[in-house]
């Protein structure tokens, strides 16, 4: 995952202009959204004046904040010498969480009955911050990242689900749906990927089922070898739907996770923690 200076900010007004023009978003349960239900706006790309930007200091201890950032006696996995942090289960992040799976599952549950969605049914869920929450890394890198200390992270198995997906990943198998998972991290990082699926009680999946970034398969000939992420991913899901199945449901915590087509409906789960384009 490639991360911005500025990945503490919200979505740029133009994409989020897009995003909501063509109503390839669902924004309930998003981070980036106000009281009435809206996007929280960026600062403009060319500040005229440090009033219109957020302290950074102070979106921090925010993010801590909604987080519930709480110390644990784990040690982290790069040297052993810090103790990991985690969120709170019941804090704000949790129950927003929490407020998106119910939405999701009550949607999933009644899509089964569905008798005009042709082919096999599938669900797509992203890994970091979709399926599996990376604060602890955040915090001890604190919110820089680094492809080094993150591969330690990634390849010790590291991460904590994320609340309550795990359960409705295998609610979701239970119903007849094809679980997929699709992230961006490299294909080096399959063996601790798949681990911290199984530890963090995702149901198993084949691995065909499971797609890491490899820009040398065919499906992304059209773009490779420099792939955007909302490419790589779409193309990817053109790619699961050509092998008979219908993906009912996409969750991602970034948008580009979510547009680009190849899903009935999209879910948006918050992070406010980087943005990725």
């Amino acid at each position: 995952m490639t991360h911005l200076l500025a990945k503490v900010r919200a979505v740029p007004a133009a994409l989020l202009a897009m995003i909501t023009t063509l109503g390839l978003v669902a924004f309930a349960g998003s981070a980036t959204a106000d009281r009435g239900g809206r996007p929280v706006p960026a600062p403009p790309a060319s500040p005229t004046s440090a009033d219109q930007i957020q302290n950074i200091d102070q979106v921090r201890t925010a993010i801590k904040a909604y987080y519930g950032d709480t110390v644990t006696t784990t040690p982290d996995p790069v040297d052993g010498t810090r103790t990991l942090h985690t969120f709170s289960p019941t804090g704000a992040y949790a129950n927003e969480i929490a407020g998106v799976e119910r939405t999701a599952s009550k949607y999933l549950a009644h899509q089964v009955t569905k008798q005009h969605v042709s082919g096999r049914k599938a669900i797509v869920l992203d890994i970091d911050d979709t399926s599996l929450n990376t604060f602890n890394y955040e915090i001890y890198s604190n919110f820089a990242y680094n492809p080094t200390t993150n591969a330690a992270f990634v390849n010790s198995a590291s991460f904590p689900a994320v609340p309550g997906m795990p359960q409705l990943a295998t609610t979701a198998q239970g119903e007849g749906y094809t679980v997929f998972f699709l992230t961006g991290r490299p294909v080096s990082q399959t063996s601790g990927t798949v681990t911290n699926l199984a530890n963090a009680g995702f149901p198993a999946v084949p691995a065909d089922h499971l797609f890491l970034k490899d820009l040398t398969n065919p499906i992304y000939s059209s773009c490779a070898p420099t792939c955007t992420t909302i490419q790589y991913k779409s193309l990817t899901r053109a790619y699961i739907e050509s092998q008979g199945y219908n993906i009912v449901a996409n969750f991602g915590d970034q948008y580009s996770d979510l547009i680009g087509g190849h899903a009935d409906r999209t879910f948006k789960l918050p992070n406010p923690m980087y943005y990725l384009p």
